[in-house]
């Protein structure tokens, strides 16, 4: 599926040529107050350079984590070739050999219902119950759903796409269960669990979020490319 730009976001040009929103734009777009105040504190305590470094190593550590997490999914026999990366890879090994039955690997899932778009990392059974896996690193560990920040918002977002897109072909059912892992150095990976309940509960705040990205100036509904 195709992408462009609109001012500053990000959409995937769907059926009939839809401009989708990506689930990481309308997240971007309807950021709390309180989030981008943290932020920009943050990034003044610190310095700017420091603040950009660290965040070009999490972005490089996050890419080269969903390759080889990718590539292994895909039968393919890896190996961390360099230290930057190797303990968060070893971190999510008790995870990855929980895996079984893989139906989609960074998958483009639309939901014209909605009307967004976002690429999921994993759907798959982990302990062989169906999921939707997002992967994640982090120096620290995050112990509570609330250091997630938008993650749970992003993961129910993928979830309600593909259950719109796929139904219940992928494993006869709907799927009701997700899994964000966060990767940490020279420790296991952390892993939430969402089972129902939670999805629901994270699906009416994604919900508000999309309905507040519509109705700012953001975009307009529908969008046509």
């Amino acid at each position: 599926m195709n992408t462009t730009c609109m001012n500053g976001l990000r959409y995937y040009v769907g059926e009939n040529r839809i401009l989708l929103p990506t689930v990481s734009s309308v997240l971007k777009a309807t950021q709390p107050r309180s989030s981008i105040n943290a932020l920009s504190s943050w990034r003044h305590k610190i310095g700017e350079a420091n603040a950009n470094s660290i965040t070009l190593r999490s972005r490089n550590r996050g890419n080269t984590l969903h390759l080889l997490v990718k590539q292994h999914l895909q039968g393919v026999s890896v190996k961390p070739n360099n230290s930057f990366i190797e303990p968060f890879w070893y971190s999510i090994q008790p995870v990855l050999n929980k895996i079984s039955d893989v139906k989609l690997i960074e998958a483009v899932v639309p939901n014209y219902k909605e009307v967004y778009a976002g690429k999921v990392d994993s759907v798959a059974c982990y302990q062989n119950i169906p999921h939707v896996i997002e992967w994640t690193t982090s120096e620290e560990v995050k112990v509570k759903e609330e250091k997630l920040y938008d993650k749970p918002l992003q993961l129910v977002a993928y979830a309600g796409a593909i259950n719109r897109c796929w139904n219940d072909s992928l494993f006869g059912s709907k799927i009701n269960h997700a899994l964000i892992v966060v990767a940490l150095p020279g420790k296991e990976a952390e892993v939430f669990e969402f089972d129902r309940a939670k999805l629901i509960k994270y699906w009416k705040k994604w919900n508000q979020r999309l309905q507040s990205f519509y109705h700012s100036n953001a975009a307009k509904r529908p969008i046509l490319a």
